[in-house]
């Protein structure tokens, strides 16, 4: 025989099921924003304070990792509370709907930072986003050109080098022949350099065979960059759903916990009668 809370007992017995007060899910909801936002700020705290400027690369491995631990915790931690505070808001002793109201507090949670998200990404993509576009008091024509995405290295070297060979032309017209040289469209690049500077495609062909090594090299700096992109996002995405997962089960956990504590919450507190209501 499975056991009915007594307070619900008159409802069962009416056929009536318990139903969500959304009130206490949008206050579990804002509990734990303002419990994350709390941890964030200890986050970058503690990452500021551990960072050393001397030693910047083991320094920025360092706080890769602790960023990746402490985002896990704070999801953690942020909706186990959003949770429980939403079953302590709805004040019933039922450790299922408890552990609904931490569910649906979890999903509110995750709905609104990917909104957050993705207005963040639309906004710094659609060039709103600050400066990053300007250089000098203008607009930088080489500002996401396969020298800034290859980090100004290799590519950087090749991209001056056919650039010193437009003359008179208006600077940024050698992205298109380095974006061509990387893409192993060594005829496109020639006739892209024979046309900008009047001469023929085979001359042009010759001028591009001396930087040969500098194309190997842009070559291999912009599959390495590619390989690290790919790697991180991979693993960025990998901490996203673990931390996710587990906020999962710590809402629906400190829902249920909420729901059978409730005791604790209310015992103490003494409510005066409603007024009985008369009929007729």
């Amino acid at each position: 025989m499975s056991y009915v809370p007594d307070h619900s007992i008159a409802a069962v017995e009416r056929g009536l099921h318990p139903t969500m007060k959304f009130r206490a899910v949008i206050a579990g909801w804002l509990v734990a924003t303002g419990v994350a936002g709390l941890l964030y700020i200890a986050g970058l705290a503690l990452g500021f304070s551990s960072f050393d400027a001397w030693h910047a690369a083991g320094s920025a491995k360092g706080i890769g990792i602790g960023t990746a631990i402490w985002l896990v915790i704070t999801w953690v931690a942020a909706l186990f509370l959003g949770g429980m505070f939403a079953s302590w808001f709805d004040g019933r002793n039922d450790d299922t709907m408890g552990a609904l109201h931490g569910v649906t507090v979890w999903g509110l949670s995750v709905t609104t930072t990917a909104l957050w998200v993705a207005l963040g990404l639309a906004h710094s993509m659609s060039g709103h986003g600050g400066m990053g576009g300007m250089h000098d008091g203008g607009p930088n024509p080489h500002e996401g050109g396969p020298a800034a995405m290859a980090g100004h290295g290799a590519v950087a070297v090749l991209d001056a080098n056919i650039a010193y060979q437009l003359t008179g032309r208006e600077r940024g017209g050698s992205d298109p022949i380095v974006a061509a040289l990387i893409a192993n469209q060594d005829d496109t690049a020639s006739a892209l350099l024979a046309a900008d500077t009047g001469t023929t495609q085979a001359s042009a062909a010759q001028s591009l065979q001396r930087l040969a090594p500098q194309i190997d090299a842009a070559r291999a700096e912009t599959k390495t960059t590619a390989d690290r992109t790919a790697h991180y996002a991979a693993l960025t995405l990998w901490i996203a759903f673990i931390s996710g997962f587990l906020a999962l089960l710590a809402a629906a956990l400190g829902g249920s916990m909420g729901a059978s504590h409730i005791h604790r919450v209310y015992h103490l507190r003494q409510y005066p009668a409603a007024p009985a209501r008369r009929l007729g």
